[in-house]
């Protein structure tokens, strides 16, 4: 294994898991009020969002609304869950619409 990969894989690390203990670090033991309690709440969500909605919109490279089975699970599921607010049952119907919807649009 050369060094350069060596310090790559050494640096992600650091930086990996830096980020995520810091905050723990800093933050412990102390009551966390206003744009800090927000960025901590909102980060993951936020985060969440731009990793799925990309695949939603985009699963072939390319914007595709209408035969899009990922999308139109996506959103079914999403108001499915608001008004249905289990988990299980969230991922179950979401998968059952997906599959049912590859079947149809494709």
């Amino acid at each position: 294994m050369s060094n350069q990969l060596l310090m790559t894989i050494l640096l992600m690390t650091v930086v990996t898991y830096g980020s995520r203990v810091v905050p723990f670090l800093l933050f412990k033991g102390k009551n966390v009020q206003g744009f800090a309690r927000d960025f901590i709440e909102l980060v993951p969500i936020a985060l969440l969002a731009a990793l799925v909605i990309p695949e939603l919109v985009t699963p072939s490279g390319s914007i595709v609304i209408m035969h899009n089975p990922f999308l139109w699970a996506g959103v079914l599921t999403f108001i499915f869950s608001k008004l249905v607010p289990n988990l299980f049952l969230g991922i179950m119907f979401g998968m059952t619409v997906f599959w049912g919807l590859d079947k149809l649009l494709l």
